[in-house]
Formats: C-alpha cells, structure tokens, sequence
C-alpha cells in the first residue's frame, strides 16, 4: 500500500504544482488552454488565486507527503488522510463551481484511494 501511496501523492504532487503553477503565471487561464467563462459562478476575477491554491496547498501539500511517506514518518497516514480529503474536496468544489472535466475524475479517484490507503500504510 505504500508504494501505491508513494505514486499517487507524487502525481498529485507533480500535477497540482504544475497547473498552479501555470495559472498563475497566466491568471486568464490561457497558459493551459482554460475560457474564462469557467470562473463565470465564482468568487474570483480569474485563475490567480485558485492556481495559488493548488500550486501551495494540493502540490507543496502533497511533495511534503511524499517525503514523509518515503521517510516512513509516524504521520504518513495521517498526513495522506488530510492531502485525500482536500483533493476530494477541492474537486467537488470545482464540478461545483465550473464545468466538468475528465481530470476532475482522475483527480477525485486519486483522492480517495489515497485516503483509502491511508487507513492502511503503516510507519514501519
């Protein structure tokens, strides 16, 4: 479960910091081919804030849960629960809030086999 844990919090890792990083270096979305029409039922102006959201919390979020996963650190399970949680979460706010999107499936099934692996990793 562990390895399977390791793959999924370094995709997410990996994915999460490059689309943040890319939205918030094009805030119009343009950088990954995004209409602003997406942010139409939204609180923001543009993909500035949401991409620093997904960039700080869901991409450095996950590279720390990496580390602590390779480390096998007491609190991997932990760490892995909360890291599942906000990647469902911040997918269900997003099919919410924009239209849908394949990824949005991929992401939000990464999410909850990483909180279901959770339960499962141990320290040692």
């Amino acid at each position: 479960m562990r390895t399977a844990l390791l793959v999924i919090q370094g995709f997410l890792a990996l994915n999460a910091m490059a689309g943040g990083l890319l939205l918030m270096l094009a805030p119009d979305g343009s950088l990954l081919q995004l209409p602003r029409d997406f942010m139409h039922s939204t609180l923001f102006a543009d993909f500035f804030w949401p991409g620093a959201f997904l960039f700080g919390m869901l991409g450095i979020g996950h590279l720390v849960g990496f580390v602590l996963t390779v480390r096998r650190s007491p609190i991997t399970a932990h760490t892995a629960l909360i890291l599942g949680a906000i990647s469902l979460i911040w997918i269900g706010v997003q099919v919410l809030m924009t239209e849908l999107f394949w990824l949005q499936g991929l992401i939000a099934s990464l999410g909850l086999v990483e909180v279901i692996a959770s339960r499962r990793v141990t320290a040692a």
